[in-house]
């Protein structure tokens, strides 16, 4: 049983080389049909001859596209399978993935901006984690009368901070 790649990108690859073909084997029909029919008076080795070779050109431009859309697809489909890996580990929570941006397209352009949110979501963690620490110790060892106050800025401080970092991550 024949299964289908998982990619999309696969997937449309194998369609398109299809499609080709099909039109491939459609020119090759009618230009049969053509050169045997009553209007063109040739010697059937010359028609045979001209089918043969008309047919292992189609043959061989069929092969030539299907090889440069397979490579292109790999081109494509390798970086971007790197991508979806980091992605998925940083959705489980592993932001010490840094994606490979090597290239200068735009998928090296997705993976600058992935590591960039990353780094800024880094960030973001360290600092609530201070700032949390930093509330924990003045209400740990802080002065009794301005334990509470001192915390409540502290507080403050964090979620404004938050706030900021929400307003410039939405513009």
């Amino acid at each position: 049983m024949i299964s289908l790649p998982r990619s999309g990108l696969h997937r449309q690859l194998i369609f398109y080389t299809f499609f080709i073909g099909i039109v491939f084997l459609t020119m090759a029909f009618e230009m049969t049909i053509f050169l045997r029919g009553d209007r063109v008076q040739l010697p059937a080795e010359t028609t045979n001859l001209i089918l043969l070779k008309t047919g292992l050109m189609l043959a061989i431009l069929l092969l030539a596209i299907g090889l440069v859309m397979l490579l292109f697809t790999k081109r494509i489909m390798f970086p971007l399978g790197r991508i979806i890996e980091g992605t998925e580990a940083m959705s489980q929570g592993d932001f010490s993935v840094v994606l490979p941006d090597q290239s200068r397209d735009e998928l090296g352009e997705l993976a600058r901006r992935i590591n960039d949110l990353t780094a800024n979501h880094q960030e973001l963690i360290l600092l609530t984690q201070n700032m949390s620490e930093q509330a924990k110790q003045v209400l740990q060892t802080g002065a009794a009368e301005t334990r509470t106050e001192d915390a409540i800025k502290i507080l403050v401080e964090l979620d404004e901070t938050l706030s900021e970092f929400g307003r410039s991550f939405y513009s």
